[in-house]
């Protein structure tokens, strides 16, 4: 008896934890780069949080932040598109066309990769969930 209550004991103290859940795999703060070819990289900081309805965010939060018009995950493939909109240096309008799929989902810095284009630049881009 004394010898099956110590086995229960050990194996119970020994069960491993379950992992603590840490929401959408979506939401957090994402950084790295884009550009239109290997030499000409700018960095970005994307924040994004699923709200339960929609995925929101931040392209570059602070002073000059742009908002995200539209943002949207398909669970099916973990693909993502983004658009935006902003100004450049001159003014002038610009729209931003953001195409990624996530990789490595089950970690926790998890990156989205794809294409980013800026206006009439096209480009390439990779971020990592910080």
């Amino acid at each position: 008896m004394a010898f099956t209550l110590v086995l229960i004991l050990a194996s119970t103290v020994a069960a491993p934890m379950h992992p603590v859940q840490e929401g959408h795999p979506m939401s957090g703060t994402w950084v790295g780069d884009w550009g239109p070819d290997a030499e000409e990289r700018h960095r970005v900081v994307v924040v994004m949080e699923w709200t339960g309805q929609a995925l929101v965010g931040t392209i570059n939060p602070g002073p000059d932040a742009i908002p995200m018009r539209v943002a949207t995950v398909d669970p099916s493939d973990w693909s993502v598109h983004i658009e935006a909109d902003a100004t450049d240096g001159e003014g002038r309008p610009v729209t931003y066309v953001i195409d990624g799929t996530i990789d490595d989902l089950g970690t926790y810095n998890r990156t989205i990769a794809g294409t980013w284009n800026a206006g009439a630049t096209p480009g390439d881009f990779s971020i990592t969930r910080q």
